[in-house]
């Protein structure tokens, strides 16, 4: 049984190998791989005599290195060892300092997966849950509320909004950048992994009233050809329980939808009660849990 990273020419083959059928992932791995976001040689399998048991890819956003995809065909502790410890060993090699894996409940084996990756002394850090928007009609409420786009405001303006929505999170990854890095720099951070990601000037967008005062932010993105998310969302502190969060999933949710996004995706904090009781209202449903896992290497 060996590790070993994937070469360029098998991509499709791996692919099959470890994916149903009708997956995307092929598209998916190969935009991670265009776009920088992970490379050949943060892309792991692991054989015995030509049968791949396991793969693992590893992909960086804004400095901060993920686990973006885990799979394996049993969990005997030979397979766990060689994809998870070995790769792992590797990537510390190269300096990074820890990664993230976040895992969804409704992946096959989710507990095994967990009680795989806490074997190797990931924390679960976080516990959220991820909602699903899948109608055909966009709910539309009244207001005295306009919006302005990334392009039109600038990186700067942008920058202060996501501070200020910041404030009071209930989120605790949030909360646990801010504590680590203060508020301007958590900030910064987050403008930068989102840019990551996906960067559409035109569809981040910051909400105010007729007075010029900031109301909110939300940040639509595309993940994959017609899968979106909702990846940032927030009502400055002073404007809260106003209903202005409807406003923002709204208009998130509208941009994605004229861009021929057909699922958007909203994950949330177990503790983030107002998007909880908001989301469906808005047509979103509950679709499964997530746990977010980390590891310092």
């Amino acid at each position: 049984m060996i590790l070993r990273n994937i070469n360029k020419s098998e991509i499709e083959s791996v692919i099959k190998a470890t994916t149903p059928e009708k997956s995307s992932f092929k598209d998916i791995l190969e935009s991670w791989i265009n776009e920088g976001i992970t490379k050949l040689e943060w892309c792991f399998v692991v054989e015995d005599h030509g049968n791949i048991l396991g793969r693992l890819i590893y992909g960086v956003f804004d400095n901060s290195l993920k686990m973006l995809d885990i799979w394996m065909k049993n969990f005997n502790d030979e397979t766990k060892g060689k994809l998870l410890s070995d790769s792992l060993k590797i990537m510390k090699v190269k300096e990074f300092n820890n990664v993230e894996c976040h895992l969804y409940s409704d992946k096959n084996n989710f507990q095994q997966y967990v009680k795989a990756l806490t074997a190797v002394e990931f924390k679960v850090t976080q516990e959220k849950k991820s909602f699903v928007w899948e109608e055909e009609v966009i709910n539309s409420l009244l207001g005295d509320l306009y919006f302005s786009t990334l392009e039109q405001v600038g990186s700067q303006e942008f920058i202060n909004a996501i501070e200020k929505v910041t404030a009071g999170t209930l989120d605790e990854d949030d909360l646990a950048w801010v504590k680590e890095f203060g508020s301007k720099e958590a900030a910064i951070k987050y403008f930068n992994l989102l840019k990551d990601i996906d960067y559409n000037e035109g569809w981040w967008k910051l909400a105010y009233n007729e007075q010029q005062e900031l109301l909110g932010l939300v940040v639509p993105q595309r993940l994959t050809e017609d899968i979106g998310g909702i990846n940032y969302i927030g009502v400055v502190p002073e404007k809260r329980g106003q209903g202005y969060i409807n406003h923002l999933v709204i208009e998130g949710v509208k941009t994605l939808k004229d861009n021929n996004i057909k699922k958007v995706i909203a994950d949330i904090d177990i503790k983030n009660y107002p998007l909880d009781r908001v989301l469906p209202k808005q047509g979103f449903k509950l679709d499964c849990t997530m746990l977010v896992l980390k590891l310092d290497l």
